[in-house]
Formats: C-alpha cells, structure tokens, sequence
C-alpha cells in the first residue's frame, strides 16, 4: 500500500472562529482549555501554552499564570466525552470526528494521516511496513453502503494490513456485509466503535504495549469486543 495523506500537525489545530466566550478570564481560559483538549489532548508545556493563546480567548502571558489553577483538568478524559458526543452528530460532522479519530489512531500507532480512498476521506495509519486505512463514520447503527461500498472496494486495491471501520455503533448485519464485500481478498476488516476505540486508546497509553500489538489488533478482521481490547493490558500477550 502506498502512504500518502497529511499529517495530522498539519491539520488538527485551527484557531475557532465566531465564537467568543462571555465571562472573567477563568471562564475563557477554562472554554480554550476544552477546546484545546477535545483535539489535541497530548499537548504540554510550551505548546499547550501556544494552542491555548491561539484560541484567542486568553493570551500566552495569562494561560501561563492560570494553567497551574486547572491541574486537575483531565484532557484526555474531556477528550473521549468531545469524540463520544461527536459521534452522534451525522454527516455534518463528518471531517471533525475523522480528524480527532486520527489523533487517536497516532497515539496508538505513532502515525497517521488524513487521506482519501475511493469516494471516500479516511485516516491511513501505521508503524513501518504494516499500513492500514480506517473510515470513520460519526452514526449510529451504521452500515455499509453507498460511498462506503466503494471505499472498501478501492481500499481493497491498495492492500492495506488492515480495513477498520468506526462508527458509534454499527447494526448487526454490517459485519456480514463487509465480510462480503472483502471476499476473496486478503485484507481483514475491523468493525470497531468510538467506544471501544477510546478504550483501546486509554490501554495502549497506560500499558505501552507498542504499535505492533494495537495493529495486530486492528487486522483481526471481525467486530472487537471489550475481551478483544483488555489483551492490550496483559504483558502475557
């Protein structure tokens, strides 16, 4: 498969626009910190301290003498409920949930980026050789069709490690028609969803069981399941 896209640095951060919260600095310190967190919940330091200015809502000098006042803010738990709220948005909210699904995929593999497959934007993704291609979808009971059907079919031609498709969550026969639509291929499919996925994040950020595990774990080729995620956490494996 080859690797094209743009990296999520490149993309993921994007100063608001139109929206000016109301209050003391407190308050829009508090609405830049969950701005920042819902997409870049990694950040730290000196570059939290930039992404927090470039909101606009406090200035670099005032979030560096606020910032020890929000030490119990937790941005990667504001994180997953920003993705989880996201994920019943529908279409319109389609590039922002595939965007902040990308920064998940880095954290777990340690590369990603936005790219397209067929009709489709997908996130590409891996460590090394072993590549895979994910399609995000931000709905409930998903299924496969449409400009899906034609996603998985130009993924297919590429050859990817691993097909994952996320949804928030999927209808029982999807799995069925993606087995179907990658028969006689050798290209495993993944159904995953926004649950799941952020669990799977929350492990391989506290176990560290390294990019090769989690992609082994994305080309299992069937629906995960919770037992599916816990190896993640069990040095046996």
């Amino acid at each position: 498969m080859i690797w094209f896209g743009k990296q999520l640095n490149e993309v993921m951060f994007t100063p608001p626009s139109g929206v000016n919260p109301v209050g003391d600095e407190n308050t829009r310190m508090e609405h830049a910190l969950r701005w920042v967190a819902a997409r870049e919940p990694h950040l730290e330091g000196e570059a939290l301290l930039d992404a927090l200015a470039a909101t606009g809502w406090v200035d670099r000098a005032t979030a560096a003498r606020l910032l020890p006042c929000f030490r119990a803010f937790d941005a990667d738990r504001y994180f997953a409920e920003a993705l989880r709220s996201l994920s019943f948005r529908g279409p319109t909210a389609a590039g922002e949930f595939r965007q902040r699904i990308g920064r998940v995929m880095e954290d777990m593999t340690g590369m990603a980026a936005l790219g397209s497959v067929g009709p489709e934007e997908c996130v590409r993704f891996g460590d090394g050789e072993r590549q895979g291609l994910l399609l995000a979808y931000p709905q409930v009971q998903f299924t496969v069709g449409g400009e899906a059907v034609k996603a998985v079919a130009a993924a297919v031609d590429e050859m990817p490690d691993a097909l994952v498709i996320v949804a928030r969550n999927f209808q029982d026969n999807t799995a069925g028609q993606l087995k179907a639509l990658l028969q006689g291929s050798q290209v495993p499919g993944t159904l995953i969803t926004v649950n799941l996925l952020l669990g799977m994040r929350a492990s391989a950020l506290r176990y560290q069981p390294g990019p090769d595990r989690v992609l082994q774990l994305l080309g299992a080729g069937r629906p995960l399941r919770s037992r599916d995620i816990a190896v993640l956490g069990d040095p046996r494996n």
